[in-house]
């Protein structure tokens, strides 16, 4: 694998990935960020994976202001993924904002919540347990359902944060396995999917919000000061 990077202008970085790996039907190009999209399946079914790896790159990098790009001469050949990122202004050059500017907006202030949160990805579930902990939280972490059941019986949480895709169920299972035991907790549904369908059944188990994947922080405190707040 190659990394490059280099100034493109005075407003835009390149940095380019180049592999030479599997490569990319050129006909597959222009679907390869499309969420859930598996260009070889015989790959997925043997490491796994949604399909939503690029997806979640395209809006990472859209959020920054940049772009990304795909480039491949076909299979076997390789591939290179070009992203273009804005430059940080010089702050010599911006404009002081004036004394009676008022302050940025902040998002709204919540009580400290016991806070569980299930979610099989590790690096997924240790940024979100700092960024919660951060906002004051305490964060109880569970890979599975019977991680997280053990949990519940052992103290008594004001939110459940869950990944509806669990190794040994799902966070439908979770909820309705709290609910039989009498723990009623607001909950909030964390997916990949978000068709109306997705929506529909994690409403029917009892979410009172179901977030799609990537989840950004504001949405994250926007669905949990409507739940709990």
């Amino acid at each position: 694998m190659r990394l490059g990077c280099r100034r493109e202008s005075a407003e835009f970085v390149r940095v380019e990935v180049t592999d030479s790996g599997e490569g990319i039907d050129p006909a597959a190009l222009g679907r390869i960020f499309n969420a859930f999209e598996q260009v070889d399946r015989s790959i997925t079914r043997q490491f796994g994976g949604l399909g939503l790896g690029l997806t979640i790159s395209k809006a990472l990098v859209e959020l920054h202001g940049g772009n990304i790009q795909a480039h491949s001469a076909g299979k076997g050949q390789g591939a290179t993924f070009t992203v273009r990122l804005p430059l940080l202004p010089n702050p010599a050059t911006v404009p002081e904002s004036p004394p009676s500017s008022p302050p940025p907006p902040t998002r709204k202030t919540l009580r400290p919540l016991r806070i569980l949160l299930v979610e099989d990805h590790a690096d997924t579930a240790r940024v979100m347990q700092r960024l919660l902990k951060a906002d004051g939280h305490t964060v109880a972490t569970a890979a599975d359902v019977a991680t997280a059941l053990h949990h519940a019986r052992q103290q008594s949480f004001d939110l459940l944060l869950s990944d509806l895709g669990l190794p040994d169920g799902s966070g439908i299972d979770l909820l309705l396995a709290l609910q039989a035991k009498g723990i009623r907790v607001p909950a909030i549904a964390l997916s990949g999917y978000g068709r109306e369908q997705d929506f529909a059944e994690s409403r029917a188990a009892g979410f009172q919000a179901h977030l799609v994947k990537p989840v950004s922080l504001p949405k994250l405190a926007e669905a949990i000061a409507r739940v709990v707040g």
